[in-house]
């Protein structure tokens, strides 16, 4: 019998053992992947970052930083030697117009789709997801198709009216999944307030304006950066709808292109430059509202 007791604890040591070295893996595993992670994404952002500042047209050294360094050099040839700024604005005129528009039409459909029921509702909600479901990119010949047909092309204002065509393409092809999310938020929001609201006399619209729409900042303000953002980094769309114009009125994911497109006339280091330039303002948005970010989509996914 006394044996017997040593003999449990020994067993239950060994237990407990077992049990910490299991956990302690699997911290040890979390870590391992984060840290692989982070490595895989932050190797190429300082790769581009030290190109940016090094003048011998290489994006690669034998040392980390880079023996020719120069804080201006490249910069300064990239603004000299390409139409940069008028890529800038193309691209942010671009976005900041999708933005606006897509969240608007977003914002008024995810709530009708939450408080509203009528016959076809649902089968319109399984459209939205059929959509979603068909790649955007096989689309591409058609769009050209429809904007060569109505004359775009042949026009005089070509420039603008194509601009116009891909504000247009841009808004409506991010208003599926976006109504989406923007239902699920509305969907989180009791009915409650909306019962309360009607029996003290207010309208829809008076609802929607006073009392959901201050509740539904938070996923607004995520579908306007979601659909800021979508622009700036695309460039199959501008450069399939605006490959044959001139320099001056690519975006900048296309005029940056342009700049590596050669293998004998590559300006590696001024792309950098101009990419570490076109990711401060993503930068910026991203870090001033991660918590709308967060906060938003995790409350979206509440209800569906």
């Amino acid at each position: 019998m006394d044996r017997a007791i040593p003999l449990e604890r020994q067993i239950k040591k060994k237990r407990l053992n077992r049990h910490v070295i299991t956990k302690n893996m699997g911290v040890i595993f979390s870590y391992a992947f984060l840290i692989s992670m982070s490595v895989i994404i932050l190797y190429p952002i300082l790769v581009t970052l030290m190109s940016a500042f090094n003048v011998s047209n290489s994006l690669y050294s034998t040392s980390f930083f880079p023996e020719n360094f120069s804080l201006t050099e490249n910069f300064v040839q990239l603004f000299n030697d390409t139409p940069y700024l008028s890529w800038y604005r193309n691209t942010f005129l671009v976005s900041i117009i999708t933005m606006i528009l897509s969240t608007f039409i977003v914002t008024i459909s995810g709530f009708v789709y939450s408080r509203y029921r009528y016959q076809s509702r649902k089968s319109a909600l399984m459209s939205l997801l059929i959509i979603q479901i068909i790649p955007s990119g096989s689309g591409l010949i058609a769009l050209y198709a429809i904007a060569n047909s109505i004359g775009i092309y042949s026009s005089a204002n070509a420039t603008l009216y194509t601009y116009i065509f891909m504000i247009l393409i841009y808004t409506t092809g991010g208003i599926t999944m976006n109504t989406i999310l923007m239902k699920g938020y509305y969907d989180s929001i009791p009915r409650a307030l909306d019962e309360s609201a009607k029996i003290d006399g207010a309208t829809q619209m008076q609802i929607f304006k006073e009392i959901l729409l201050p509740l539904v900042k938070p996923m607004i303000m995520v579908i306007a950066i979601f659909c800021f953002l979508g622009p700036i980094g695309d460039i199959i769309m501008p450069k399939f709808l605006i490959a044959s114009m001139d320099s001056e009125a690519k975006t900048l994911a296309v005029g940056l292109m342009g700049l590596i497109n050669n293998i004998k006339e590559s300006s590696y280091n001024v792309f950098a430059a101009g990419a570490v330039l076109a990711a401060i303002p993503p930068v910026i948005v991203f870090y001033k509202f991660q918590d709308y970010i967060v906060g938003g989509l995790t409350s979206g996914g509440v209800k569906g």
